[in-house]
């Protein structure tokens, strides 16, 4: 007996590290539930559910749970424990993708899931314990907390190389009609509104003044919509198009690398490039095969004979390609570089420019600090230690800006943005998503692609290894898409679109706002010069 009820005191101290309140340690258990179930149905948001109604209302439990939690502390913990069970279920690929491809063991992998979901749950910990402090001083939470929200998921995709997954605005990213407003504010503007909605629900004031106010909003936004996509679906009728041969040449990442796989790889593209060929021959204009990231196993244009191979295919088909390839570089002191690099090779087989990636994936293409933590250097996908590149954005495919958006860079709006300031009126994303295997992973980041398209009216054609690869409108809309983990040649007409949006104009000016607006919270949640009796930021709903 003495045992069990030292037990239960034992569980009592521990439950209290969730409440705050040691005398009240049980109590915690619904709230610490009801953050789980707001993780659950956000998780549930992106894909492989795509359950994308549910981002307007996931958060609001949350938003209310924690404002009215009593304590910073708390409001802290209870955001901590939402942000790690939703960043574990929107990663979930990452533990099987560095336990096949790593090498780690399980224990190993789902601890790297963790480290990373812990990291990124801090997060929405600072949103919940700021917001209640505001809350605590009487601030209206209605403008507050999306700004707060939006502002730290702006510092989430850029602090440490940056990490913009899953943002809350690309919940929306399968509907078109509602993602148009992205070409002035980016996915900021669109993850403010959902959080204007959610905090609408959490805290709706006097007569629901606030979800009237918050559906108004979308309204607008939903017929700002359909304004775009009509205009946009009249000047994509007049537009010159590029004729594309996406190639998606599914070969196992754990065997293209085997020298006697080599062979079989470019047989495998030769045979998409000759049904691409054959279905759609060529009629003089000009065409471009897209190859995958890296696709050939092989460093191009320093290893002869298997390069020679790859430029009789080129010259065979009469066509441009822009192919994936490692490179290498020695400088005068013997030192190797890596890069990840696209090839431009017009018909005749002859190299019009090359592109390198410029930014890298932490821990998949270089190690961040590995002269400072060398242990880091353990859990490394053993993808090579790359350099990034700097060459220019753009490539010239005769009168056409093509800019390369190697795998994660499709991640970044900047870099896009650059290559249409540059004069990019073709987005080329290619990408080996095999590592994501048959998760949510291969749609989440095609998910990307989208928004880049809309963001700056620019067309977007995708080629990924085992797919999936896609012809994306400057709309937003998927005109094409391929199946998953098969051999699949893609072919349609890119329209090429000219001019700046807003958004290539000016940027996360919107994302910035908003951060000026966190900071200012801060300062308001923390500094006794801001006083609720100085009727300063009153809340006007009664919450």
């Amino acid at each position: 007996m003495k045992k069990v009820a030292q037990g239960k005191r034992n569980l009592n101290v521990n439950l209290s590290f969730f409440s705050g309140n040691p005398g009240l340690a049980p109590s915690c258990l619904l709230p610490l539930s009801l953050a789980f179930f707001c993780a659950l149905l956000f998780a549930a948001v992106f894909p492989p559910l795509g359950l994308w109604p549910l981002a307007f209302v996931a958060l609001a439990p949350l938003i209310r749970l924690t404002a009215s939690s009593g304590s910073p502390g708390k409001a802290f913990r209870l955001g901590f424990v939402f942000g790690f069970i939703f960043f574990s279920l929107v990663l979930h690929w990452l533990a099987p993708t560095v336990r096949t491809f790593g090498g780690l063991p399980w224990p190993a992998a789902l601890g790297a899931l963790g480290l990373l979901a812990s990291y990124l749950a801090l997060y929405p910990a600072l949103f919940s314990l700021l917001i209640q402090k505001i809350h605590q001083r009487g601030g209206s939470l209605f403008l507050a907390a999306p700004a707060i929200w939006t502002g730290l998921e702006y510092i989430r995709a850029q602090l440490l190389s940056g990490f913009p997954w899953a943002l809350t605005g690309h919940g929306l990213a399968p509907i078109p009609l509602l993602i148009q407003s992205a070409d002035t504010g980016g996915v900021y503007l669109l993850s403010f509104a959902l959080l204007v909605m959610n905090t609408a629900l959490a805290f709706p004031g006097k007569a629901f003044k606030y979800p009237a106010a918050a559906l108004a909003l979308w309204l607008c936004l939903g017929l700002y919509g359909h304004i775009r996509i009509t205009e946009l679906e009249s000047r994509l009728n007049e537009a010159p198009r590029l004729a594309v041969g996406i190639l998606q040449g599914c070969m196992p990442p754990d065997q293209k690398w085997d020298p006697d796989f080599q062979a079989y790889t470019l047989e495998r593209y030769q045979d998409l490039i000759l049904k691409d060929l054959t279905a759609n021959p060529p009629s003089g204009e000009t065409r471009l095969f897209l190859w995958p990231e890296t696709a050939t196993p092989f460093y191009l244009f320093s290893e002869e004979a298997p390069t020679k191979k790859l430029l009789n295919i080129i010259r065979d088909s009469e066509v441009h390609h822009l192919v994936g390839s490692p490179a290498y570089a020695l400088d005068f002191q013997k030192k190797l570089s890596l890069f990840n690099a696209s090839y431009l090779i017009d018909p005749s087989g002859r190299l019009l420019s090359r592109y390198d990636k410029a930014h890298l994936v932490p821990f998949g293409e270089y190690v961040p600090l590995k002269d400072f933590f060398p242990f880091l250097e353990k859990i490394i996908v053993p993808a090579g230690y790359f350099t990034a590149g700097t060459r220019p954005p753009v490539l010239r495919l005769q009168n056409t800006g093509l800019a390369p958006l190697i795998c994660f860079e499709s991640v970044f709006p900047y870099i896009s943005r650059k290559a249409v300031l540059a004069g990019a009126e073709l987005l080329a994303v290619q990408t080996n998503d095999a590592w994501f295997g048959r998760s949510g992973g291969p749609r989440q980041h095609l998910d990307f692609s989208i928004f880049r398209a809309v963001e700056f009216r620019r067309s977007v054609v995708r080629s990924a290894n085992t797919g999936i690869s896609a012809l994306i409108l400057p709309t937003g809309i998927l005109a094409k898409e391929s199946p998953m983990d098969v051999p699949y040649v893609l072919h349609g007409k890119a329209p090429l679109l000219s001019g700046q949006t807003i958004y290539a104009r000016m940027g996360d000016f919107f994302a910035r706002t908003c951060l000026f607006v966190l900071v200012f919270y801060v300062a308001y949640a923390y500094l006794p010069f801001f006083s609720t009796k100085k009727g300063f930021i009153q809340n006007h709903a009664g919450e």
